[in-house]
């Protein structure tokens, strides 16, 4: 029989036949090559991995660690600028209280609500932050460089401008206001350092440089802000508040948001220039944009009255201490679980007599969050008379 005549067609189909064969015998020999080798199927052997221990370096030392090139100039400057302001710059937390019964006792519990940053505007314990962090806080805790925290009470706002002062009790804290800059001498390209609590970790700094000027943005509360300072510093959620700074350290904004579309930095962060600042806080200050602060709060939580009148006493006696709370930093003491006869009893605030639970809230209604008051207490034999910086809960 006379094979048919190769054309060019068939030799394609022939090629690709054997292209075929050729694939599939290099996937069998690839599957079952060792399996081949072992059992003598195969004329040569593919070696395996080197055993671990050959591996090893019995006499292995540590390196020698090459001399630190000496910082440049920027760098010098980057850290100075930090290490000036990082004192300066405060943790904000709102929260809400809530109390559970742990071995028969109510014991405070802090539900966070949302944290931000904040700066120390000056000695007498005001605290500048964003409006937006601390709007729907019921309380407000501030958290301070040197790791204490003390309770903070909303004094007044600028909603429009996302600006908001906190005061705090600055009875034996060491406070390091922010030193302030000029904002009106910005330029685009310059460098720019922002501190704040990121993800609630407290003195991160990022940098980068003033990327716009006069920019307009819209919040989420539905705020339009103008004149806002863009940047591409890293901005994530917990900077808001949180400084913005020249080189020199100096306060040149308050880092308020970012635009993202997942909600992370994307190099795109603004904030509130600081003539602003300091245009409106002197004016928050002396009370031309007040909030509700609230009511005013000693700081505790009270035992029942029933069982204080069962020890035959008379007074509101402090079941637990709220943390931060003015009782607590005035060294009033909650129940002693191993003691509870050592049971600190108010019996009068600014000397009008209290003897319940009732006539102490009734008592406090009278004045704001951040008064002082003096409080007197009877603890076993001793009488003592402490003043208290009150505490605030706002409504939401």
């Amino acid at each position: 029989m006379v094979p048919p005549p190769c054309t060019p067609q068939r030799a394609e189909r022939l090629l690709r036949v054997q292209g075929r064969l050729l694939l599939g015998l290099a996937a069998l020999l690839m599957v079952n090559g060792p399996l081949l080798t072992r059992t003598g199927l195969l004329p040569w052997t593919v070696p395996g991995p080197p055993a671990p221990e050959t591996l090893l370096d019995p006499g292995a030392t540590p390196r020698a660690v090459q001399p630190a090139a000496a910082l440049g100039t920027e760098e010098e400057r980057t850290i100075a600028a930090f290490e000036r302001a990082r004192p300066a710059v405060v943790g904000i937390s709102s929260v809400d209280l809530a109390t559970f019964r742990r071995g028969g006792r109510l014991v405070p519990v802090e539900i966070p609500e949302g944290t931000g940053s904040g700066f120390v505007w000056d000695t007498g314990g005001w605290i500048v932050t964003n409006w937006h962090v601390v709007a729907n806080a019921t309380m407000v805790r501030v958290s301070l460089a040197d790791g204490g925290i003390r309770e903070g009470v909303l004094v007044g706002a600028v909603p429009e401008q996302d600006l908001a002062v906190i005061k705090i009790d600055p009875a034996g804290l060491d406070l390091t206001a922010i030193p302030l800059g000029d904002s009106e001498g910005l330029r685009v390209g310059q460098s720019v350092l922002a501190i704040g609590n990121p993800f609630g970790l407290e003195a991160s700094l990022s940098k980068g440089v003033v990327s716009g000027l006069q920019r307009v943005i819209d919040l989420e509360t539905d705020v339009r802000i103008r004149g806002v300072i863009q940047t591409d510093a890293a901005i994530n959620p917990g900077n808001s508040g949180g400084v913005l700074l020249d080189l020199a350290g100096r306060l040149v904004g308050v880092n308020t948001a970012i635009r993202s579309r997942t909600g992370f930095s994307a190099g795109v962060g603004f904030a509130v220039p600081a003539e602003r600042v300091n245009e409106l806080v002197p004016r928050i200050l002396a009370g031309e944009f007040p909030v509700a602060a609230g009511r005013a709060l000693i700081g505790i939580l009270m035992l029942p009255d029933e069982l204080v009148r069962a020890r035959g006493l008379a007074g509101v006696g402090i079941e637990e201490l709220v943390p931060g709370g003015g009782a607590e930093r005035a060294g009033l003491r909650g129940l002693d679980p191993e003691d509870e006869e050592a049971l600190d009893l108010i019996v009068a605030v600014d000397d009008e007599e209290v003897t319940t639970q009732e006539g102490l809230r009734s008592l406090l209604s009278q004045y704001r969050p951040g008064d002082s008051v003096q409080v007197r207490v009877q603890r076993a034999d001793e009488t003592l008379e402490v003043e208290v910086v009150l505490g605030g809960s706002r409504e939401r």
